[in-house]
C-alpha cells in the first residue's frame, strides 16, 4: 500500500477495510510531490510529451509515478511472484482476499488486473474467462484508466520499469495502454477495491483539475504546429487502440495474445515516425 506520509487519515481507514477483509498490509511511503527534486522531475520526457499534450505532468503525477516505480521495484527486488500494489484512498471490498487467493491460482496467465472499475455509458466489458464463482476476467474499452488499485507479476514489473526510464503519460495511462506496451491487462466484470478519497484528491493540489485554465503549459502548446501535432497522434493511437482490441480479446481468450498485439504495436511505431519529432520551439 502506497502511503503519503502527511495521509494519516488515509492509512488509517485503509488499514481498517483492510482488517476487515483479513489482509494484511505491507506499506511503502509514497513520494510526495511538494518534495521532488530536479532530478526526479527532469525524469519527464518533454520532447515526447509535448507532441501528446499541451500540459506538462504536474509534481503530484511525478510524485505518483515515483511511487508505482517504487512498488514496482520492491516486488522485483524481493522475488515474489506477483503483488497487489494499492493506493491509501481505496476501500476493500469483501471479495478482495478470495480474488487475490484466485489470481495467485492464475500465475504465468497474465500481466496485469486492475482491482477498480471506472464505470462509463460507453464502457464495453469483454468476457475472456472466470475467475471464481461471481467474478470474471476481461478486457476493457474504451481504456481504463486509474492506478489504484491492481495486481502486476514480478515479470510484468521489469518489463513496465525497463520501458519507462523516463515519463510521458501519467501511470495510470501508461500502464494501460496494451496496444502499445504489450502488457496483457485484464479488468474484473466487478470491481474489489473502491476509490474513497473522502473529497481530497492530492494529485489535484499539483493538476489543478479544477482550475484547469491554471493548469501549466509548455510554451507555444496553442500554437498551431503543436495542435496539428497533437491531433496527428491522437489518431493514430486512436486508430491502433480500436484495430488491437478484436485481437486483444481473441487472444486473452486463447491465452496466446502477444503474436497478435506485435503487428499493432509495430504499426504504431511506423506511424509515429511518419510525424516530425522536433517543431520551431523546443521545451
Amino acid at each position: 500500500m502506497l502511503n503519503l506520509l502527511r495521509a494519516t487519515g488515509r492509512r488509517a481507514q485503509i488499514e481498517r477495510t483492510a482488517a476487515a477483509a483479513g489482509v494484511n498490509l505491507d506499506v511503502i511511503e509514497a513520494v510526495d510531490g511538494q518534495k521532488l527534486t530536479d532530478a526526479e522531475r527532469g525524469l519527464v520526457d518533454h520532447r515526447r510529451r509535448r507532441r501528446i499534450s499541451p500540459y506538462l505532468l504536474s509534481d503530484n503525477e511525478i510524485g505518483c509515478w515515483l511511487s508505482h516505480r517504487r512498488a514496482m521495484q520492491a516486488l522485483v527486488a524481493n522475488g515474489q511472484p506477483m503483488a497487489a500494489i494499492l493506493e491509501d484512498d481505496v476501500a476493500l471490498l469483501p471479495d478482495f482476499a478470495q480474488v487475490l487467493d484466485a489470481l495467485q491460482q492464475q500465475s504465468g496467465r497474465f500481466d496485469v488486473v486492475t482491482l477498480y472499475r471506472n464505470f462509463t455509458r460507453d464502457t464495453v466489458f469483454a468476457t475472456c474467462r472466470p475467475l471464481t464463482c461471481d467474478i470474471s476476467l476481461g478486457r476493457i474499452a474504451p481504456m481504463q484508466t486509474g492506478a489504484v488499485g491492481y495486481v502486476i507479476t514480478r515479470d510484468a514489473a521489469q518489463k513496465f520499469l525497463a520501458a519507462t526510464p523516463r515519463f510521458v503519460h501519467a501511470v495510470d495511462k501508461e500502464m494501460h495502454r496494451y496496444w502499445a506496451n504489450g502488457l496483457d491487462i485484464y479488468a474484473l466484470n466487478q470491481p474489489i477495491v473502491i476509490h474513497d478519497d473522502a473529497g481530497h484528491s492530492y494529485l489535484s493540489e499539483t493538476r489543478l483539475d479544477h482550475r484547469p485554465k491554471d493548469r501549466l503549459k509548455y510554451p507555444d502548446a496553442d500554437a498551431l504546429y503543436w495542435r496539428l501535432q497533437r491531433f496527428g497522434h491522437r489518431a493514430v493511437d486512436s486508430v491502433c487502440k480500436r484495430a488491437a482490441f478484436p485481437a486483444y480479446v481473441r487472444q486473452g481468450r486463447n491465452e496466446d495474445w502477444a503474436s497478435s498485439l506485435r503487428k499493432f504495436i509495430r504499426l504504431k511505431g511506423a506511424a509515429h515516425q511518419a510525424l516530425p519529432l522536433s517543431g520551431p520551439v523546443r521545451a
